[in-house]
């Protein structure tokens, strides 16, 4: 893994479902030798995530405006829904720090801000090659890329599909802090 330092931001109040996915992700990107710095809204996913050596984990955060001020200067930031978009959106726009965004489900609503998150973010990752291309079709200019959740066992060796799940977030995250820095706005 190169020295891309990556930040987190998950605003989900409960950790059923996607936390799982989310925790073997931090786990995984951790076994590559990611740094990583994690700002989650659930307390028992903030003591989970507490115990993985060699990643720091911020303040518990309620708010995007909170965790894009709380989260120190990473390469890349990775919000892991659409809701926390807002926090990757301030990131970019005040600090130049370039996101990628994970989408899973339906379309993305009408809203100004949420289609801003989406147009700005350097990347956005789906796991399921259905969402990925749907995204396409509602926004030919959006760059999407299909990466498998880290926790999802394809086979029988579920640490190989984390590492290999993680190998391509890393991928896409060297892509996004290399190409896709844009110019903070100058207040």
């Amino acid at each position: 893994m190169s020295n891309v330092i990556v930040g987190h931001i998950n605003l989900k109040k409960s950790m059923h479902g996607i936390g799982g996915h989310f925790v073997s992700l931090v786990e995984a990107l951790r076994q590559l030798g990611a740094e990583q710095h994690v700002l989650v809204r659930n307390v028992t996913l903030a003591r989970r995530l507490d115990t993985i050596a060699g990643v720091t984990v911020g303040p518990v955060v309620t708010t995007a405006i909170t965790a894009a001020c709380c989260m120190p200067h990473v390469d890349v930031v990775h919000v892991h829904h659409p809701e926390a978009g807002q926090a990757g959106l301030l990131l970019t726009l005040t600090r130049s720090i370039p996101y990628v965004l994970t989408h899973r489900g339906p379309l993305p609503g009408m809203n100004p801000v949420t289609q801003s998150a989406y147009r700005r973010a350097a990347a956005i990752v789906c796991a399921e090659r259905l969402d990925a291309s749907a995204l396409v079709k509602f926004n030919p200019g959006l760059r999407v890329y299909i990466v498998p959740d880290a926790g999802r066992p394809v086979t029988d060796d579920e640490a190989y599909v984390g590492c290999r799940a993680a190998a391509r977030y890393v991928r896409v995250y060297q892509r996004a802090a290399e190409k896709w820095r844009m110019p903070a706005l100058l207040l």
